[in-house]
Order: C-alpha cells, then sequence, then structure tokens
C-alpha cells in the first residue's frame, strides 16, 4: 500500500478544513496570524509567515475537535466558528513568533545595532547637501 491510513485520514481532515473555512470569504486570516514583525524587512517576515502557515497546518486537527465539540454541544455557528479561529490563533501566533524570533533577533544585533552605534539610521539616508557644514567634515 503506497498511503498509510493515517497519511489519508490526515489528508483527508486538512482538505476538509481548507474547504469548509474557504466557504467563509468575508473572514480573513489576519486575525489568527502573527504580525508584529509585519514592518520589518524579508529576512524576519519570510519566516514569520512560514511558521504562520505550518501553524495553520499543525493547528487544523485540533481546531477540527474542538469546533466539532462545540457543534455536537448544539451552539451556535457564531461560537464555533470563533472557537475554531482561536484555536488556530493559538498555534499559528505562537509558532509564527517562535519561527521569526531568532531572524528578528539576529537583524537586531547584526544589522540594527551596529548601524545605530556607528552611523545612526536617519544619518544614513541624508543627502550630503541638506547636512550642515559643520556635519560634513
Amino acid at each position: 500500500m503506497i498511503f498509510s491510513k493515517r497519511f489519508l485520514t490526515f489528508t483527508a481532515v486538512c482538505l476538509s478544513m481548507i474547504i469548509c473555512y474557504g466557504a467563509h470569504a468575508d473572514d480573513t486570516l489576519d486575525s489568527v496570524f502573527f504580525r508584529d514583525f509585519d514592518d520589518d524587512s524579508y529576512f524576519v517576515t519570510i519566516p514569520t509567515y512560514a511558521g504562520n502557515y505550518l501553524g495553520l497546518i499543525i493547528g487544523a486537527i485540533p481546531a477540527a475537535c474542538v469546533a466539532g465539540g462545540f457543534q455536537f454541544a448544539n451552539e451556535n455557528p457564531s461560537t464555533v466558528t470563533e472557537s475554531a479561529r482561536v484555536t488556530l490563533a493559538v498555534f499559528a501566533k505562537s509558532i509564527g513568533l517562535l519561527m521569526g524570533l531568532p531572524f528578528k533577533l539576529t537583524k537586531v544585533v547584526l544589522w540594527d545595532s551596529p548601524k545605530y552605534v556607528y552611523g545612526g539610521i536617519v544619518g544614513d539616508t541624508d543627502d550630503p547637501a541638506e547636512l550642515p557644514e559643520d556635519f560634513k567634515e
């Protein structure tokens, strides 16, 4: 047998989560993702986004279990959706932070700190013609 039963079950659960979540076009993933590093460079944001999406994959089964439990208890559909959203946010935000934090620390220690200490962050982008006379020497 090429595929095991566990792999097929996992694939079916992930596909059903994607299909069911895609039915809500007005819902976005912005509330689920970790977005505190968005103003940084690609060196930091790409690992953070990779962690966000990895958190969605890892959190799909727990979110399905939690939402299924609320659905089994005959809760409102908004409560079921919110419980799944919160469960996905726990996984996506934490894994996004854990994957982006080493790159953020590396950038701060090796790029931002020396740039601030030795040249100033805004001093590098000033036009030399706009600098004061005593600053040009």
